[in-house]
């Protein structure tokens, strides 16, 4: 059950931003096209739209839910960490259609991260910083339909990530009505990142145990998750920003796949995928 939320709230999320009502020019060159949201052009053919709905809907249905990891990680008593997390200050130099989609994914999971860890502050200053984020791109109407929830709850954790996944499939609608499938898949690979990136700093430094397992293998999977964002890119490598991330990803996935099995994490391999995780993060969020 909690699966199926997570897929309802990460759908309505990836399209939380990419819904103007009128059509855009796909990008072709983030950088020139600071104001832009890049879409599937309508003149794909059928078979392709078809393959790249296929690709995203599979790649969300075979992800971890991003709670449970965090969620873990809490329960095993790691302290919390606020300098792994994204500065709400860098949200001003977001102008690009992709760095609003990467960093919206990855404000998302260390919102969330905030939350478990009963980081009011942190949690208020991150639900912010989304909200601006939503501003820029003309959904802030859905996103505020819960701000004075959010302000009420701002005591319960358990409402507190209730109420962000129900924030976010709130725009599940628009999911069903926009076809910008590149946005979205931005949007998701920035969650994956995010996620993969905490869970990697913050374990580098344990010893694995009976206790953590769980926390360790998870780690591991990720490179199956990387393998089913680089397939997905395959569909998106039209454009210049999808292509340059899938180059990155697929440079990302090698260390993992260096790793034979989840017994062979430990702090000497956990530097290495510490290293290739960190680099590819501080691109998407510079």
């Amino acid at each position: 059950m909690k699966k199926v939320i997570y897929l309802i709230s990460l759908s309505g999320s990836l399209f939380f931003f990419s819904c103007s009502n009128e059509p855009k020019k796909a990008e072709t060159d983030s950088t020139q096209m600071p104001d832009s949201t890049s879409m599937v052009e309508d003149s794909a053919s059928k078979k392709s739209k078809e393959m790249l709905d296929f690709k995203f809907f599979y790649t969300i249905g075979n992800l971890p839910v991003p709670t449970e990891m965090i969620n873990l990680i809490y329960q095993n008593e790691v302290p919390f960490n606020k300098d792994l997390l994204n500065p709400p200050s860098n949200e001003e130099k977001y102008n690009t259609a992709y760095k609003k989609a990467i960093n919206y994914g990855i404000y998302g999971i260390d919102m969330t991260y905030a939350a478990f860890y009963g980081q009011n502050q942190d949690l208020l200053e991150y639900y912010s910083t989304t909200r601006k984020l939503s501003e820029k791109l003309n959904v802030q109407e859905t996103f505020d339909m819960f701000t004075q929830r959010f302000r009420e709850n701002a005591d319960n954790k358990d409402s507190l990530v209730t109420m962000i996944d129900r924030a976010y499939a709130e725009t599940d609608a628009y999911l069903r009505s926009n076809h910008r499938l590149e946005v979205a898949a931005h949007v998701l690979a920035g969650s994956i990142m995010e996620v993969q990136y905490l869970s990697v700093e913050l374990m580098k430094n344990q010893d694995q145990t009976k206790a953590n397992s769980g926390i360790f293998e998870k780690i591991y999977n990720q490179k199956l998750y990387l393998e089913n964002l680089i397939s997905l890119f395959d569909e998106l490598k039209k454009y210049q920003s999808s292509k340059n991330l899938q180059m990155q990803l697929i440079e990302l996935k090698k260390p993992f796949d260096a790793v034979k099995s989840p017994a062979d994490l430990n702090k000497a391999t956990m530097a290495t995928l510490s290293a290739a995780v960190t680099k590819v993060r501080a691109e998407m969020i510079q």
